[in-house]
């Protein structure tokens, strides 16, 4: 009698365990096709083909820059300062290719936008690995250090441009990343498509790599981790870097789009991404998640705002219901982890 019942209490178990797991790996994916059958049904200028292409533009450079943050999330850091390297890196390349000077005022014929761009992408990983060293080798906590740094990166933006957009030009470069192709008579922007081999060459390098391994162990345990001979202070710089160059790839983007540099533009991006990385399953304390998780919580953070303006919600409540997003993500993470002790007696109750 007694045996049945552990058997009974055991697979009971077992099964609230698969159900939790389902829907921690599913669970987001289920939320974006309910969202988009629910404007397919609502919304009638949703179901044009060029919207989806103009959503897909949207989610490209968040999600690029949402990438990035992923890695310093699965180590169980954070980076605030995503936002700032967005407009800090588009406002560098503008300068370079515009020919201006930093005080205003053209000097020059400009750089090509090549070479202006991989200037820019060279600042961000270095300002990104600066931030991973003072991190590490200082043991300072990387939300005041990123925070700090978004607080320079925008100033240094603001000082540069005067508060005005710096207005270029797009050559060949610039108008091959920025152009839509067309298939059939769905339209699919070259942003989205950079964006989907930053994702492809993350899940690459977090599934089939030691660094990514490492990633993942440092987010776990980092004191096991070190234990175990990994190079901590090493990875964690480095995954700092390459939020930085996501973030100033990000930055190229929007300014391509815009055709200017111009510190607002990476605005609210932080929010974004951050809510992007835990509503697609990982976990803010790190060891835990994925990157294609992350896709998604970007495309359902943009289809939610979509969402509003094609059903005339007030643009008001915009800020109202992102944060209510971010709530909810990290309330989810936090029951996902069991560290609600009233659920935790409920459960052991049962």
């Amino acid at each position: 009698m007694t045996n049945t019942s552990v058997d009974t209490k055991q697979s009971s178990n077992g099964t609230a365990g698969f159900v939790r797991r389902m829907l921690a790996n599913t669970g987001p994916l289920l939320i974006l096709v309910a969202l988009w059958i629910i404007l397919m049904i609502l919304s009638e200028p949703f179901r044009n083909p060029r919207t989806w292409g103009l959503l897909a533009l949207e989610v490209a450079a968040i999600g690029v820059v949402a990438a990035g943050q992923t890695f310093v999330i699965l180590t169980g850091g954070i980076d605030l300062s995503v936002e700032a390297m967005v407009s800090f890196a588009g406002v560098v390349a503008a300068i370079l290719i515009a020919g201006t000077s930093i005080a205003g005022g053209q000097v020059a014929n400009g750089l090509p936008s090549v070479v202006a761009i991989a200037v820019a992408l060279a600042a961000g990983i270095g300002i990104g690995m600066f931030q991973g060293m003072l991190i590490t080798l200082f043991r300072m906590n990387p939300l005041i250090v990123t925070l700090g740094f978004r607080s320079m990166l925008l100033g240094v933006a603001l000082v540069w441009t005067r508060g005005a957009g710096i207005n270029i030009l797009k050559d060949g470069p610039l108008t091959a990343i920025t152009t839509v192709i067309r298939v059939g008579n769905f339209p699919i922007p070259v942003p989205f498509l950079i964006a989907v081999v930053v994702y492809l060459a993350s899940w690459f390098v977090l599934k089939h790599t030691k660094f990514g391994r490492y990633t993942y162990a440092i987010g776990g345990n980092e004191t096991a981790a070190r234990l175990s001979g990994i190079r901590v202070d090493l990875v964690k710089a480095t995954i700092y870097g390459i939020s930085g160059f996501l973030a100033a790839i990000g930055g190229i983007m929007v300014m391509g789009r815009l055709q200017s540099g111009a510190y607002q533009n990476g605005t609210n991006m932080t929010l974004a991404s951050v809510a992007a990385v835990v509503i697609g399953g990982t976990s803010l304390s790190g060891g835990i998640g994925g990157i294609w998780g992350t896709l998604i919580g970007v495309t359902i953070i943009r289809i939610v705002e979509a969402g509003m303006v094609y059903l005339d919600v007030p643009s008001t409540a915009k800020e109202i219901v992102i944060g209510a997003i971010i709530v909810l993500a990290v309330m989810l993470d936090v029951i996902r982890r069991g560290e609600v002790p009233w659920l935790r007696i409920r459960r052991r109750a049962g």
